[in-house]
């Protein structure tokens, strides 16, 4: 008997030993009524889970585990039947409050000893949108892989503390988004690794929105992408941690600290060499930002700066820029929305590059304008540079005479309190160089020269739309159109009284498409000597010019595909037109449609009679007379 009992205390020890040795990973419920299970996409988990502290083990499926306040569940497993990838992955549901303790590893070599991850994407999404896990699981591995622990605890809103990471070498990817969206976090993990790899960190606490302290990030050394968008959104964050590294990467810091509405202190960065898109977008939307970091860099990369401190509201000072040489899009949107920034930094390149200061100071409130001493030109480069500044009184001098495609592109597009535009020399056009430049420029009353006398597409499409306070339109010497180069130019100029010679002979597809389109006060349209037309070449060109009361002669004796479409349409008080044309053909669609209900139409006689609204309005009388004598 005495035998029999000892054997059973040593098969209770022995059994004792065995469960303890292990380091399960366990469920507790800490509600009635909680439960959990495995939701595998794609991919068989091989995951078992034990009630009884390890006896009897089940496997675990998409069919929920019940749990009693109180209750544990054991759970180990194996290699799933493939390896995880972004589609072929394992996630946990739950339901009620459920604390996870023990290792995590005991899902892979089935008792939690191992610090080794075994393939990448090991932990992908496993907790994803598990709002009832109060507590994470301890994550011993310190060898890591690709991908392993992204998306892990994922909009685990009720997860308050993060695990450690005892981790010292990283592997690409391995943090991302790992507690994104984790809104009751308020502790994060040490980091101390100074050794990153690509997109380690990216995303990792993306909005945590009670996280108050964000921990140290001792790195000198980068790796692309390493810290994009880790605190994006983190809106209790006041202050970020310094950020020693003078060796950049692609991406670094991209996003890092955006839309962290409460940071009111940035880093220094002290870094003179930056790398692509280094600092794009760093502060964007750090509405309690009011100064910006140093950033003593004379050798920049293609849109390094990029959107770095778009809409700061609070910024009032700009860093100094020192930068002679610039890169792609070096600059695009820097402050763009910075609506205390009163004050621009000097830019002191003399050459541009594609896009640099495209949109850099966009709807700030800029007073003055840096002087822009630039002579060579690049595509875009200061597309939308000033766009709705309506504080800028002035613009600064433009002296460069050769231009480059959509380089003026809504330059000053919205600066409502600008009075005058600067001088434009330029001879030398390319498309869309003016595009929009004074669109809605309310106060200008008058337009700058424009010399050109070879046009290139769309060269001045839109320039001086809106500009309701223009009564003076600039002279338009050339005689070789191109391809809807006035297109929309002078829409909506309501004070214009008097319209440019227009002297070209040789039209284009749409070179006058729009061009006067709701200018209400012009009272005479100018001469359009051209005799040969191109496509929709005229079309809609004074509609809605309700004080026109004569059209131009029209010597064109045959047309061409919309060329006069819409023309006159919506002018009220013309009553007078002559025509050469003596075939209709396609080319008068709703072009004389709500005008004067009494006028004169002055034709040849070959023109067959036809009324209607693509034809002679009814009521006008019919003069047969060739104008072309």
């Amino acid at each position: 008997m005495i035998k029999k009992v000892l054997t059973l205390l040593c098969m209770q020890l022995a059994f004792c030993c065995t469960t303890f040795a292990a380091n399960y990973l366990t469920f507790t419920a800490e509600k009635e009524n909680s439960s959990f299970s495995i939701e595998d996409h794609d991919i068989k988990s091989n995951i078992f889970y034990s009630l009884d502290n390890g006896k009897t083990w089940n496997q675990l499926t998409d069919q929920p585990v019940k749990l009693a306040k109180g209750d544990r569940a054991l759970l180990k497993g194996g290699k799933p039947d493939q390896t995880p990838s972004e589609e072929n992955y394992s996630s946990f549901k739950m339901e009620g409050a459920i604390a996870a303790s023990g290792s995590i590893m005991s899902l892979v070599d089935g008792d939690g000893e191992s610090k080794t991850i075994p393939y990448a994407y090991c932990f992908y999404r496993l907790f994803y949108g598990c709002s009832s896990l109060t507590q994470a699981p301890e994550l011993p591995a310190t060898t890591l892989a690709t991908s392993c622990y992204s998306y892990m605890f994922r909009g685990c809103s009720s997860l308050t503390e993060a695990p450690e990471l005892p981790a010292k070498t990283l592997a690409t990817g391995c943090y991302i988004f790992m507690f994104s969206r984790c809104t009751s976090l308020t502790q994060a993990p040490e980091l101390p690794v100074t050794q990153l790899e690509k997109n380690c960190y990216e995303g990792m606490f993306f909005r945590c929105t009670s996280l108050t302290q964000a921990p140290k990030l001792p790195a000198t050394t980068l790796a692309e992408e390493c810290y994009r968008d880790m605190f994006c959104e983190c809106t209790s964050l006041t202050k970020a941690p310094e950020l020693p590294a003078t060796t950049l990467a692609t991406g670094c810091y991209k996003g890092m600290f955006a839309l962290c509405h409460s940071l009111t202190q940035a880093p220094k960065l002290p870094a003179t060499t930056l790398a692509e898109g280094c600092y794009f977008n760093m502060f964007g939307g750090c509405m309690s930002l009011t100064q910006a970091p140093e950033l003593p860099a004379t050798t920049l990369a293609s849109h390094c700066y990029e959107s770095m401190f778009q809409t700061c509201l609070e910024l009032t000072q700009a860093p100094k820029l020192p930068a002679t040489t610039l890169a792609e899009g070096c600059y695009f949107n820097m402050f763009g929305g910075c609506m205390s920034l009163k004050q621009a930094p000097e830019l002191p390149a003399t050459s541009l590059a594609k896009e640099c200061y495209r949109e850099m100071f966009s709807e700030c409130e800029l007073i003055e304008a840096p002087e822009l001493p630039a002579t060579t030109l690049a595509t875009g480069c200061y597309k939308g540079m000033f766009f709705n500044c309506t504080s800028l009184t002035k613009a600064p001098e433009l002296p460069a005479t050769t231009l480059a495609e959509n380089c003026y592109c809504e330059m000053f597009s919205k600066c409502t309190s600008l009075t005058k535009a600067p001088e434009l020399p330029a001879t030398t056009l390319a498309e869309n160089c003016y595009c929009e430049m004074f669109s809605k420029c309310t106060s200008l009353t008058k337009a700058p020269e424009l010399p050109a006398t070879k046009l290139v597409n769309r060269c001045y499409q839109v320039m001086f739309n809106g500009c309701t306070g223009l009564t003076q339109a600039p002279e338009l010497p050339a005689t070789t159109l191109a391809e809807n180069c006035y297109r929309w130019m002078f829409l909506g100029c309501i004070s214009l009284t008097k319209a440019p010679k227009l002297p070209a002979t040789t039209l284009a597809k749409y070179c006058y498409y729009k061009m006067f389109i709701g200018c209400t006060s012009l009272t005479k349209a100018p001469k359009l000597p051209a005799t040969t037309l191109a496509k929709g070449c005229y079309t809609y060109m004074f509609s809605g010019c309700t004080s026109l009361t004569q059209a131009p002669k029209l010597p064109a004796t045959t047309l061409a595909e919309e060329c006069y479409n819409n023309m006159f349409s919506g002018c009220t008080k013309l009553s007078r037109i002559k025509v050469a044309f003596t075939d209709w053909g396609t080319g008068t669609d709703n072009w004389l449609t709500d005008v004067a209900g009494n006028g004169t139409f002055i034709c040849p006689k070959k023109l067959p009679t036809e009324y209607g609204e693509n034809f002679i309005p009814e009521g006008w009388k019919i003069v047969n007379k060739n104008i072309n004598r």
